[in-house]
């Protein structure tokens, strides 16, 4: 259980500014919701969603038996609870290798991407050709049959592939343009294999090819597709303070997870979302909130665009802000992010506001790899926060015993609090000027500590 040492309490005070003639007489929040916030409660949602290797990937029961337990828990809140289901295209991985079988021997450390297919009848032998970035113009006339190295960068890995099999390529390899993992994906089926390759492997090759050598290669990609469907849920808290509601906050966070448990990636967002929604859910509020569990993000942010397709306009205007939960259990600074750096984000900059208050080590950057993207590119003042940086990302070592309470109950207090002052006091209907307020926003420093 996580909790404050009351010796070093303060008193939190977080007031919103508003323009005098919309709320002249509104009284300041004065509440301290902390104390409610627990981080065993969070731990307890993820072991509920984490006990066994490959969890929850997309599209499987597992994902299902996820989406019934969130249902089940949003519903005891008291939350008006939707279920969005969807088709979609659900990939597995297998194996995959590559080895240099002239002008000399090498194996080289490969991955499949995602959404690639397998290599036609198990494997395939042949000269490998330069193709530079990709661009329809870099493959050489003699690419049919061959295999295409490109480099990672300026355009999709999408876009590579295809322009390599409308060359007539055999098969794709990208390697990174900086060192580390591609960890890419297709975002749907490709037409031929394609591998991701370690930028000074690629370099490797790039090499032998610019002295004049022949390169041959052997190339393994074991992989399957099939086709189902995944689901968002949905649970809505509605206004109950004033005469009307004047928006729509949305909380989400991704449920499914790739062939691992899914402890940090990302039951533990769902799980603080939870708790959450359960403290949230006993206010009387101004605002809406939409607390959104979304479906097939590990195969390219499927569920939060689904949810964003299935808007009303009135829908879509109504929201006025959206936090996304995303592997908040393991590291050492909590990431503040958004999709560009420039991004006009009250919500983000709110965030650095409490953090620097609470005084949380934490950054400000940019990420477009989950389900606020599509948030933000709809002009939907967004952020994105996690605890970074995680070893086990994407591996079978995520797993519960990996998790720091004391990570989940600061992700906890930090979310519950900013969703609880957005949603107490109305706010201009299209918090227009928001983000020069910020500034105004005044607090006394509080200490957290878990016991």
């Amino acid at each position: 259980m996580r909790k404050l040492r009351n010796s070093r309490l303060l008193v939190l005070i977080l007031v919103f500014v508003l323009a005098t003639s919309i709320c002249t007489n509104a009284a300041p929040v004065h509440k301290d919701i902390f104390d409610n916030v627990s981080g065993e409660n969070i731990y307890e949602h993820i072991e509920a969603m984490a006990y066994e290797d490959d969890a929850r990937m997309t599209g499987t029961e597992g994902e299902e038996t996820a989406a019934d337990y969130i249902a089940e828990q949003m519903e005891s809140y008291g939350l008006d609870v939707e279920r969005q289901e969807f088709d979609i295209v659900s990939w597995f991985d297998g194996s995959a290798s590559l080895e240099m079988i002239s002008p000399e021997t090498k194996a080289f450390d490969v991955a499949n991407f995602q959404y690639s297919c397998s290599t036609p009848g198990g494997s395939i032998t042949a000269e490998v050709l330069d193709c530079g970035l990709g661009y329809p113009e870099d493959f050489p006339a003699d690419t049919a049959g061959k295999i295409a190295l490109i480099s990672r960068g300026e355009f999709t890995f999408a876009e590579k592939v295809q322009n390599a099999a409308n060359a007539g390529a055999a098969a794709a390899i990208i390697y990174n343009h900086s060192p580390g993992p591609v960890n890419g994906t297709l975002a749907n089926p490709s037409e031929i294999p394609a591998l991701e390759m370690l930028q000074d492997d690629g370099l490797y090759i790039i090499g032998l090819l610019g002295a004049g050598n022949t390169v041959s290669l052997s190339m393994i990609s074991e992989c399957s597709i099939d086709y189902g469907t995944s689901q968002n849920v949905i649970g809505t808290l509605y206004a109950n303070r004033g005469k009307k509601s004047h928006g729509t906050i949305v909380m989400g966070a991704h449920m499914d997870c790739v062939d691992s448990p899914g402890a940090n990636d990302n039951a533990s967002g769902v799980a603080a979302m939870l708790e959450s929604a359960r403290i949230l859910s006993e206010e009387k509020l101004a605002y809406n909130i939409e607390f959104a569990a979304f479906g097939a993000e590990e195969i390219g942010l499927v569920g939060s665009y689904q949810y964003l397709d299935n808007l009303s306009e009135e829908e879509f205007n109504d929201i006025v802000a959206m936090i996304n939960l995303d592997m908040v259990g393991v590291g050492e600074a909590i990431g503040v992010m958004t999709v560009e750096e420039d991004a006009n984000s009250f919500v983000a900059d709110l965030a650095e506001v409490y953090l620097d208050n609470f005084g949380y080590p934490y950054d400000r950057s940019t990420s477009s790899s989950s389900d606020h993207e599509g948030f933000e590119l709809s002009g939907i003042p967004s952020v994105f926060l996690d605890y970074h940086e995680d070893p086990y990302y994407h591996t079978d070592e995520d797993s519960l015993d990996k998790i720091d309470q004391n990570n989940l109950y600061r992700i906890g207090c930090l979310v519950t609090s900013m969703t609880y002052d957005m949603a107490k006091t109305p706010m201009p209907e299209s918090f227009n000027g928001i983000k020069a307020k910020v500034n105004k926003y005044k607090s006394i420093n509080k200490e957290f500590k878990a016991d």
